[in-house]
């Protein structure tokens, strides 16, 4: 869109002339408006010069009449006209275009004339009409003239552009940070490697061209640009003389504050060597998607430390990140078993989990450590279920602490699917359920391990297979072959928790 201004007074024409006009104005009747303005009467035959414009445009035909309605062209400006009658009963009604907007339509029409005044941007109107007569009516059409001010016209562009960038988190963890094995024994570590990401917008820039047009016949001098997301700056443009009939081009650029939308205005002033014109001309201007982004994505890395010696660290389940390009945030997981091959053992596992930004490079690191331990290898006697039963916190007998070796939960620990606790389970009478006949000896056997008992790899074999079985099954409902199964590693943890087998029984 573009806008143009010209003097500041139109007409210079004496205070009696627009005393006239208001006089003519009651005599006659109020002036007719068209689609966009309302006219001034001015009394006689007044012409675009005597009103202070800079050029008029009398469209003819070439024998002379200027009362026909038609397309005209200006030699002399360039200018191109169209206009027609629209009648409505008595009344013509004179529609026009123009490839140039005028200033002012001058409708001339018995003694007085209507002035249709326009600000330089508008190209068409409807339904102008000749100032009434004495008897009411509009007058027989004269004439029209079209007034024009030497200006140019003001367009341009507006584009965005703005930086997004991603600053990224990583954070490992290791679920559980202990472990405490007997020999043979095996339990799972399971790592939670969780990413996250934020961004900042930065650098908001508007730009584009403003383009200096001139319509007209003649050369113009620029005498300055402006834009008003640069105040207090004047443009460089390709040339200070716009040719006649040409244009210059003026590119601009502007750092905003934000994302919010706007509007972009450009002002040129010229000079056709009648003094200068100033004309505007706007674009809007919105912010989509970022155009430069930094660190949209970043690569995972896991490096899984050595297995401490005296134990085995397998993975089990999931994948360990590697080289493994993210482009959004998410959690990586993975489980390793870890079996402790000898007792008496302690160590520590650390993995680290290294993120690395994609574009800067920028590395975060994020570490999880398991401490990892083995029961002692003194050789230790067995004591049976009915003893562990009975010597935890709850009593009756006297607590034994060995139970406190089995976390920090003891006899409350939850017995895998059970829905119980060791203690409940203890206290479960099995009533032929194979379940808790095994469970019983497990649990004796587990409790004679940790306080240092030593096994036989027959019962070693016998505790991992009653761990598989107990994590196998949601509940204590066993099937025909799981109860017998159940039945036959509960016999060898007996014979063992009872002495029978193994070290031998303790003197309780």
């Amino acid at each position: 869109m573009s806008t143009t201004s010209g003097r500041t007074t139109r007409f210079v024409y004496p205070l009696i002339v627009l005393m006239f006009g208001a006089f003519f104005g009651l005599l006659f009747g109020a002036s007719a408006q068209a689609t966009t303005v309302t006219p001034t009467l001015v009394p006689g035959n007044p012409t675009c010069q005597d009103l202070g414009y800079d050029y008029g445009f009398k469209p003819s035909t070439s024998g002379g009449s200027q009362d026909t309605a038609g397309t005209y062209d200006d030699p002399n400006s360039g200018v191109v006209v169209s206009w027609e009658y629209s009648r409505s009963g008595s009344t013509a009604y004179v529609d026009w275009t123009s490839n140039i907007g005028p200033v002012a339509v001058i409708v001339k029409g018995g003694d007085a004339a209507n002035v249709y005044e326009y600000d330089g941007s508008v190209l068409s109107d409807t339904d102008l009409v000749t100032p009434d007569n004495a008897s009411g009516r509009p007058a027989g059409l004269s004439h029209l003239e079209f007034c024009f001010n030497y200006q140019a016209v003001v367009t341009k562009t507006a584009t965005t552009s703005y930086t997004r960038d991603f600053d990224w988190t990583v954070l490992k963890a290791a679920n559980p940070t202990s472990l405490l094995l007997s020999a043979g024994q095996t339990m799972p570590v399971t790592y939670t490697i969780t990413v996250g990401n934020t961004y900042t917008d930065s650098n908001f820039v508007v730009s584009g061209v403003v383009t200096v047009s001139n319509p007209w016949p003649m050369a113009a001098s620029v005498v300055s640009v402006t834009d008003s997301l640069l105040p207090g700056e004047t443009l460089t443009c390709s040339s200070n003389t716009i040719p006649a009939n040409g244009s210059v081009t003026c590119a601009y650029s502007a750092s905003v504050p934000s994302k919010a939308s706007g509007t972009n205005t450009a002002t040129a002033t010229v000079n056709y060597g009648a003094g200068n014109r100033t004309s505007s001309g706007s674009a809007a201007y919105s912010f989509g998607a970022p155009t430069t982004v930094v660190d949209a994505t970043a690569t995972l890395d896991d490096v899984r430390g050595a297995c401490p010696a005296g134990f085995t660290c397998v993975l089990s389940t999931g994948t360990v990140p590697n080289q493994l390009v993210l482009t959004a945030p998410g959690t990586v997981s993975y489980t390793i078993n870890v079996t402790a091959t000898q007792c008496g053992m302690t160590g520590q596992l650390l993995n680290t989990a290294t993120l690395i930004e994609g574009t800067s490079g920028t590395s975060h690191n994020s570490s999880a450590t398991v401490d990892l331990a083995s029961a002692g290898c003194t050789t230790g006697c067995t004591l049976t279920q009915g003893y562990w039963k009975t010597h935890s916190v709850e009593g009756p007998a006297p607590y034994d602490d060995n139970w406190a070796n089995l976390g920090p939960l003891q006899e409350d620990t939850v017995f895998f699917s059970s829905g119980k606790t060791w203690y409940q389970v203890f206290w479960t009478a099995p009533a032929g359920n194979a379940y808790y006949i095994l469970a019983h000896q497990y649990m004796a056997a587990e409790l004679n391990v940790l306080n240092g008992a030593t096994t036989t790899p027959e019962v070693d074999a016998a505790l991992a297979q009653a761990e598989t079985l107990f994590a196998s099954v949601d509940g204590t409902r066993l099937t025909k072959a799981q109860s017998d199964l159940a039945k036959s590693l509960a016999a060898t943890l007996d014979n063992w928790n009872q002495g029978i087998t193994g070290p031998g029984h303790c003197s309780e």
